[in-house]
């Protein structure tokens, strides 16, 4: 019934979202720009999306093979597609919820399977900040952001990394926890295991050009209205306006990747109906998009992988 009433809630924000852009761009000239629009281009935008989930599925089961859980491709492609339908939790904290899904199919406990989660987060929000970088010079106020994500990001990467400070943070948990002390050990190891230089540094350079297939769909999105920019000032524009979402824990950037999208189109000399016209179009090929078919996949075929996974774990428990 709470899940339902959270779902209920998110349609109406976003309807409420894209009413009030609606309203800003003038509901006839928006119809009228909309007419324009090349949708053969539409086909397009969804193929290069389509490529950039694939390549973040790659990143994804190296993860989880560095930390040795290992899924066959079909329970792996559930437990990852399944996650687009937490897109719409704040910051995306809901596809901690994989986790339990590879429990359910295969028994792994979440100490393990939790820091592969927020690691694939972590090196996603990576990979935007260095394409971000990328158009930096066009906009230099949003300097403070990649700056303050970039600090967070360094500071949990020492703190995991030292083990004066990670010795510390572990014995006040083990305090605290009682008789779940010793999973914060797992996790620790786990991220430890995951956070090595060499292999983060790899992961974010995967992420970065899967998202730069999403930057894309701005592009050519922009040109499927017949306006035209640099491809480094739409890679620039899209993934700095996903940071901003990220940031602000509002669920799946809502209203704010809108704003920063349309607000920077129109700042680089696009026309605010224009600039309206294309964020729609951008948000329902990388947002709704991913939205639908992380929901489709779950409830179709949820029940039949459970039941797999379920006499999976009973075949292994009987071989012990």
């Amino acid at each position: 019934m709470a899940k339902n009433k959270f779902l209920y809630i998110i349609i109406l924000f976003a309807v409420a979202v894209y009413i009030l852009m609606g309203i800003y761009a003038d509901f006839g000239s928006l119809v009228s720009i909309m007419d324009k629009f090349r949708w053969d281009f539409f086909i397009l935008l969804l193929v290069f999306t389509t490529i950039s989930y694939a390549i973040r599925f790659i990143k994804w089961d190296l993860f989880l093979k560095s930390v040795d859980i290992r899924l066959n491709i079909r329970d792996n492609l559930f437990v990852f597609l399944s996650g687009f339908s937490m897109v719409m939790t704040p910051g995306k904290v809901g596809e901690v919820w994989k986790g339990w899904l590879i429990k359910d199919i295969n028994g792994e406990k979440l100490n393990k399977t939790v820091p592969v989660v927020i690691m694939d987060r972590i090196t996603d929000v990576m990979g935007l900040i260095f394409l971000s970088m990328l158009g930096i010079i066009y906009y230099m106020d949003g300097v403070y952001i990649i700056i303050l994500l970039l600090l967070l990001f360094s500071g949990f990467l020492i703190a995991v990394r030292s083990k004066t400070i990670s010795g510390k943070i572990i014995m006040l948990l083990e305090k605290r926890m009682g008789k779940y002390a010793e999973n914060i050990k797992t996790m620790h190891a786990t991220f430890e295991r995951l956070m090595k230089p060499r292999g983060l540094f790899a992961m974010s350079l995967l992420s970065t050009f899967a998202w730069f297939f999403e930057c894309l769909v701005m592009y050519f999105a922009i040109l499927g209205f017949g306006k035209s920019i640099s491809i480094t000032l739409s890679t620039f524009i899209f993934s700095f306006a996903s940071l901003a979402g990220a940031v602000s824990m509002v669920p799946g950037g809502l209203g704010i990747a809108e704003g920063t999208i349309s607000g920077m189109l129109q700042y680089f000399g696009t026309e605010p109906a224009v600039s309206v016209a294309i964020t729609i179009i951008v948000r329902s090929v990388t947002l709704w998009y991913g939205t639908i078919i992380g929901l489709s996949v779950y409830f179709m075929f949820n029940k039949k992988i459970k039941r797999s996974g379920n006499r999976e774990i009973i075949k292994a428990n009987d071989i012990r």
